[in-house]
């Protein structure tokens, strides 16, 4: 009987090779404060209250993936010194000639301005003759959402210290599972083995190169249902873009610009400048996971019940609140991008390079 395995090695990264993956039961990603809500399967719906409950865990994690993103283009990376200072320059303009103005115009009247601009742009934009738009955001979707599936499949984000693991649907997936849960006890057998550090390198070259083979092996099993998957999401996406969310842009432009109080103090009622992009950003991102998921949530997690084929743990997945977090990643940053282009909207110059970046 070989002895246990080691403890998993303090400070090894995480990744879906190479390291030993966490074992516990499937569940979606845990968020700080908001509580878990549990995932549907086909004999559960999901009631508004945990639908607000995934919108919000949405938004928390929408919000850690912005920190962390507009943080990095921020913190060490090189930009053009002359360009900060023309910037910098025009904004202290900026501000001098707001400070002439003085003009004291009624939040009211403002308010009302920026409502109708943002709602003729965003109208302009969800129109039948812009459909090329949506069609190309909602293929970036989907590559985002085959990312979390295979991470998912792989148990990449599985809470540390259990010692139970996963079903697995496949041998391979089983023999997967079984090796990656023994890979340090493997390699640390491989070091004691006397032998050329060569020979122990390329053995454990060899072990990482049939743990991909069979992490390859099985992934290729769930693609028929991932690719159902997809189509599902997209039939979904497009029947709230197209049908769903136009009737009601109304509605979102009074209470992003209400909510965001961005016309306080704010003379402009056809443009928001830079200084206002953080609080108006951070109800339009509330208010749109909100309608995405009371609209979209529900309907995924029917038809993937209704079709025949799909895993419980698919089912799981769809309730994952990291898929609504990629949508609106996807969705509201190419809007900011939009609004920005239109003249509406000023973006702060952190954003305007993490969105050149992307593109």
């Amino acid at each position: 009987m070989p002895p246990p395995p080691p403890p998993r090695r303090p400070g090894a990264p995480s990744g879906a090779f190479g390291t030993t993956p966490p074992s516990a039961p499937e569940q979606p990603i845990p968020v700080p404060v908001v509580p878990q809500h549990k995932p549907p399967t086909s004999a559960r719906t999901t009631n508004t209250q945990q639908l607000i409950i995934a919108a919000n865990s949405a938004l928390r994690l929408r919000d850690e993936q912005l920190r962390a993103r507009v943080q990095y283009y921020n913190g060490d990376q090189q930009t053009n010194a002359e360009l900060d200072a023309i910037t910098a320059q025009v904004v202290a303009e900026l501000k001098q000639m707001a400070q002439g103005q003085q003009s004291g115009r009624p939040t009211q009247e403002v308010e009302i301005e920026l409502i109708q601009a943002l709602r003729g742009l965003l109208e302009k934009l969800m129109s039948p003759k812009r459909s090329s738009f949506l069609l190309k955001k909602i293929e970036e979707v989907q590559r985002r959402i085959t990312q979390l599936f295979f991470n998912s499949e792989l148990y990449v984000r599985i809470q540390e210290g259990s010692q139970e693991l996963p079903a697995a649907s496949w041998p391979e997936q089983a023999l997967y599972f079984a090796l990656k849960r023994y890979e340090d006890f493997i390699e640390s057998e491989i070091d004691s083995t006397p032998a050329d550090p060569e020979v122990r390198a390329r053995a454990k070259e060899k072990l990482e190169t049939f743990l991909r083979g069979l992490c390859t092996d099985f992934l290729s099993r769930t693609t028929p249902e991932l690719e159902r998957l997809l189509a599902i999401y997209k039939a979904v996406l497009l029947h709230f873009f197209q049908q769903v969310l136009p009737l009601e842009l109304g509605d979102f432009a009074w209470e992003v610009i209400r909510e965001s109080r961005v016309a306080v103090g704010h003379d402009l009622g056809y443009k928001l400048t830079a200084d206002k992009f953080d609080a108006f950003r951070e109800v339009f991102d509330r208010k749109f996971l909100e309608r995405l998921v009371l609209n979209v949530q529900e309907p995924i997690v029917q038809k993937a019940s209704e079709t025949s084929g799909f895993r419980e743990a698919t089912l799981r997945f769809v309730a994952d609140p990291q898929i609504h977090a990629e949508i609106c990643t996807v969705i509201n940053d190419a809007l900011y991008d939009y609004l920005h282009g239109e003249g509406f909207l000023d973006l702060p110059p952190n954003w305007r390079r993490l969105l050149d970046d992307e593109e």
